[in-house]
């Protein structure tokens, strides 16, 4: 096998792996082995292969990073669990009765630290979360 079947393996490998969700690192890396793949196929000697490859994964990998974030479809503003922001939500009732809170799409259990009582469609402070769990006033 050539060099350049290597380099062209390696980046369908690579692009595959992207397929599990690594943030487009895998993708920039295996645009990068094609990039080497082609001065391979240039028939230019290893070192300057394995040059083109560093340099292009250099390049892409924050490239794409910034442009996966500025682009992505979800532009979430949830907060990770214990951390506090100003976020509201909206109670909602399941066809069970259970009372959720509707943040982003997503629903959660509510929680309130006052025990007042809540009512569905009113629109909520949310405090933190505890583990999956909204504190709410």
């Amino acid at each position: 096998m050539l060099a350049w079947h290597w380099w062209l393996i390696a980046a369908l490998l690579l692009l595959l792996l992207e397929l599990l969700g690594t943030g487009f690192f895998a993708f920039a890396f295996g645009l990068a082995a094609l990039a080497a793949m082609v001065v391979a196929w240039l028939d230019v000697g290893i070192t300057w292969q394995w040059f083109t490859f560093a340099l292009a994964a250099a390049l892409l990998a924050p490239l794409l990073k910034r442009l996966f974030r500025r682009f992505a479809p979800s532009q979430r503003t949830s907060f990770l669990a214990g951390e506090s922001r100003q976020q509201q939500g909206e109670i909602v009732q399941l066809t069970s009765g259970e009372l959720r809170l509707k943040l982003e799409g997503d629903l959660f259990p509510v929680r309130s630290v006052s025990d007042a009582p809540l009512t569905v469609g009113d629109r909520v402070q949310i405090r933190r979360f505890d583990g999956i769990t909204a504190i709410i006033d």
